[in-house]
């Protein structure tokens, strides 16, 4: 029942925030500088959530977020926005260039993820978690 509720859960998020059409403050990224900015701003507030949960959280969650990060990056823009042609990263020619760029890191966040996690498994590292 978790899987199906987290499945279900992504979906739904993932299809009502792509239905809504929300500024930010009123402000509109007009220009392609201003939404390569907005891109970038998404990027800066993201990395700072990763550096908040290495620094505070547990490994494996930090390593959960990454793998979901990487999931998002390239599930949504090659299902939502390649495939279904919902919307774009931006409504400019930039995002050409853009998703493919995502979609390669989100492989990439997913890799790490998963490896990283592999290698808090090993048992050796299992048993020096468990001694106190």
């Amino acid at each position: 029942m978790k899987i199906i509720g987290a499945i279900s859960g992504i979906f739904l998020t993932d299809f009502l925030f792509h239905l809504i059409d929300a500024y930010a403050v009123g402000l509109k990224a007009d220009t392609p500088v201003e939404r390569i900015g907005a891109v970038f701003f998404g990027i800066i507030v993201l990395l700072l959530l990763m550096l908040v949960f290495y620094r505070y959280f547990s490994k494996a969650f930090f390593n959960g977020f990454t793998v979901a990060t990487g999931l998002f990056l390239s599930f949504d823009i090659v299902v939502f926005h390649w495939i279904f042609k919902l919307h774009r990263i931006t409504n400019g020619p930039e995002a050409n260039w853009l998703e493919p760029i995502f979609v390669v890191f989100g492989i990439i966040a997913i890799w790490i993820g998963i490896k990283q996690e592999k290698g808090l498994m090993k048992p050796d590292k299992v048993n020096k978690n468990l001694s106190v």
